[in-house]
């Protein structure tokens, strides 16, 4: 992708940017090119380790209402309990039970949250979490989740292979999300892992996973270590592929490693060098001292020895 794409790309006003001061990860959403509206939704805070995409399901305002409705709860839980299961049940909830609701109105949802070394990604319906870790021939790219939808349904069976699964009429019909039913009970997949240094997580809408290759996506995420360039040029290799609907990614790097104990260390080391160097300097001074004894009691020796 050339750099007059990204530019044309981040010019466009539907492509909203992450804020300045983030520093491991970046985002940006697009509505594509055949979508009057945005209807996806995402947010993160580094701070306290959380990152959500939301995809809107039921057009116009009702698909918008359904993804906001999931990241303001994600944003209240990460203010008070941190429970993001509970989180995604509230606006559950809070979707069938809102008057302006339709059976159509509802929400997929991938969230990230991390727990000191290790991060948790929950997710409803087909919004995906992928890793990527570094490595040879574009490193080696892991989808994490696994898409509540109806193809998937028949890839799971073995009635379709996963080529076939890429082009079926029915591929965006999804079997689970946040609202949209009058189930009231909501299932909420969950998978946990480590961080490993140097690996990256990409959260994104069925608008770029459903148009571009995980080839490509690795290429990408492999080429570009800067993150905001690369969820630049992710969306515009949707945007390349036909932008047929909202597109929205976040690219969030695992973070640094800090040497267990590692200042006590160097706490220690320091004091075990200062004293080892007072142990030293304290027997030095002994071995002069004996050493000026030696010689005295010799220079006595020749005097007596005189008289």
């Amino acid at each position: 992708m050339s750099e007059a794409k990204v530019r044309e790309v981040s010019r466009h006003s539907g492509t909203i940017q992450r804020a300045s001061e983030a520093t491991r990860s970046a985002g940006a959403t697009h509505p594509g090119y055949k979508r009057e509206q945005n209807e996806d939704a995402f947010w993160a805070d580094e701070q306290r380790g959380i990152w959500v995409v939301a995809d809107g399901l039921g057009g116009h305002q009702a698909g918008e209402i359904a993804s906001k409705t999931v990241v303001e709860e994600i944003q209240r839980s990460a203010a008070t309990d941190r429970h993001y299961e509970r989180a995604l049940q509230r606006a559950h909830a809070l979707l069938l039970g809102d008057e302006q609701n339709t059976a159509n109105m509802g929400s997929t949802a991938v969230v990230v949250a991390e727990d000191g070394a290790y991060f948790h990604v929950y997710w409803v319906g087909d919004s995906r979490a992928y890793l990527w870790t570094p490595g040879e021939g574009g490193g080696q790219l892991k989808q994490l989740t696994s898409d509540h939808s109806y193809v998937q349904m028949l890839v799971d069976s073995g009635a379709i292979n996963t080529v076939e699964a890429a082009n079926h009429p029915n591929r965006h019909v999804i079997t689970r999300c946040i609202g949209g039913s009058t189930n009231p009970k909501l299932e909420i997949d969950r998978v946990s892992s480590p961080w490993t240094s140097g690996q990256r997580l990409l959260l994104c809408s069925d608008g770029l996973s459903a148009e571009v290759e995980s080839d490509q996506i690795a290429r990408v995420l492999a080429d570009n270590s800067d993150n905001r360039r690369a969820a630049d040029l992710l969306i515009a290799a949707a945007l390349d592929a036909g932008g047929k609907d909202n597109i929205t990614v976040q690219v969030i790097d695992a973070p640094t490693p800090t040497p267990a104990g590692g200042e006590n260390w160097t706490f220690r080391t320091g004091g075990a060098l200062r004293a080892s160097a007072q142990k030293l300097q304290a027997r030095g001074k002994i071995l002069l001292l004996m050493g000026a004894l030696g010689l005295l009691a010799a220079f006595a020796a020749r005097l007596f020895g005189a008289l």
